[in-house]
C-alpha cells in the first residue's frame, strides 16, 4: 500500500515537473515556419498602402523551446535575404514573396507553450496575376499556406563597399529587407543607394517607411524615386523618367569594383528587360546579363537579379 502511494506520488510529481519545466504535455505548436513543408498561417490584418497594393500580416507561432526546425529557420534567415513560397490551394500553384517585416514576440502563452509573432507580405493586385488575386481575395482570419524561409541572396556584413539597388513595383520587397538588415547593424559599414521606379508618386509602395529609413540613415542610405511622365510634387529626390542607360549611368557613378560594389535588380519583367535582362525561373540561375547594365560595361559578377 505504501509502495503504491509512493508510485502515485512520484508520478504526480513527475507530471507536475513536466507541466512546470517543459511543454511536452501541451498541444503541438502549429503555424510554424518550415522550409520544407507548406503550413497554414492565419491572416490577422490587411493594410492598404497604394490604390492596388496592400500589406498582409500573417500570424506565426514558435514553441517556447526551440527545436531543430527553429534552428534551421534562424540559420537561413541569418544568411541573407530570404523569401517564402505562398500557395494558392485552389489551383495548386505558388509564387515566391519576400517578407518586408518579420517579428517574433518573447512572451509565452502558458496554456499552449507558444510565442506569437507575424510576417508581412506586400502584394500588388494584378488583373492577370492568379496568386495576387487569390491573396487579395483573402479575408482576415482566413488561412494561407506558406513554405519557407528560402535563402535568395547570401549576405555577410561589410562584404560590399556599396550596394546599388534598382527596383520597380513590388520589387522593393527584397531591397527593403536588405536595407533593414544592413542599417540595423552598427558594425556593418556598407552604404546603399536605391533607385526605385513607379508609375507615379502616389503609387510608390511603402514610401513613408522608405523615407523614414532615409531620414534615420542619411549618411549611409541614398534614395531616389523615378516616376513616369506625370506631375511631380515638391520632392528633393523624385525625378521623371525611366531606368534607361543614361539614368543608370548617373545612378551608379562611383561604382567601385575593387571595393566589391554590387548592383541588385528586382522588378516587373519590362523593367528587368531594360535594366539587366530577366532572371530565368528557378534558382540559382541568373541568365545572361543584358540591358542597360551590360551596355554600361558591368559584368555578371557585379550584378544580382532577384
Amino acid at each position: 500500500m505504501i509502495w503504491g502511494m509512493e508510485v502515485i506520488g512520484g508520478t504526480a510529481a513527475f507530471i507536475y515537473y513536466l507541466h512546470l519545466y517543459t511543454d511536452l504535455l501541451k498541444p503541438k505548436v502549429t503555424s510554424r515556419l518550415n522550409p520544407d513543408t507548406y503550413t497554414p498561417f492565419k491572416l490577422i490584418s490587411i493594410t492598404k498602402d497604394t490604390a492596388d497594393t496592400s500589406i498582409f500580416r500573417f500570424e506565426i507561432k514558435r514553441p517556447r523551446f526551440d527545436d531543430e526546425q527553429e534552428k534551421l529557420v534562424d540559420k537561413i534567415m541569418s544568411q541573407g535575404a530570404w523569401a517564402v513560397d505562398v500557395k494558392d490551394h485552389l489551383v495548386q500553384t505558388f509564387r515566391t514573396y519576400t517578407p518586408v517585416a518579420y517579428h517574433m514576440g518573447t512572451e509565452v502563452d502558458e496554456e499552449t507553450g507558444a510565442r506569437t509573432g507575424y510576417i508581412d507580405l506586400v502584394v500588388k493586385r494584378y488583373p492577370r496575376g492568379s496568386l495576387s488575386r487569390f491573396i487579395h481575395g483573402t479575408r482576415v482570419d482566413d488561412q494561407i499556406e506558406m513554405r519557407g524561409p528560402i535563402l535568395t541572396w547570401p549576405y555577410k556584413p561589410s562584404t560590399h563597399g556599396h550596394i546599388y539597388m534598382i527596383a520597380g513595383g513590388t520589387g522593393i520587397a527584397p531591397m527593403l529587407q536588405i536595407i533593414e538588415r544592413v542599417m540595423s547593424d552598427p558594425e556593418d559599414k556598407t552604404k546603399i543607394s536605391l533607385l526605385y521606379g513607379s508609375p507615379s508618386e502616389d503609387s510608390i509602395i511603402m514610401r513613408s517607411h522608405i523615407d523614414k529609413l532615409r531620414a534615420e540613415h542619411g549618411d549611409r542610405l541614398r534614395v531616389s524615386y523615378l516616376v513616369n511622365n506625370v506631375p511631380v510634387k515638391d520632392s528633393d529626390n523624385v525625378q521623371v523618367g525611366v531606368p534607361n542607360t543614361p539614368v543608370i549611368e548617373e545612378f551608379t557613378r562611383g561604382f567601385d569594383k575593387s571595393a566589391s560594389d554590387i548592383v541588385l535588380v528586382c522588378g516587373p519583367d519590362p523593367m528587368m528587360h531594360a535594366v539587366s535582362g530577366v532572371r530565368p525561373v528557378g534558382p540559382p540561375q541568373q541568365g545572361p546579363l543584358q540591358g542597360a547594365l551590360r551596355a554600361l560595361g558591368f559584368g555578371s559578377e557585379s550584378v544580382f537579379k532577384f
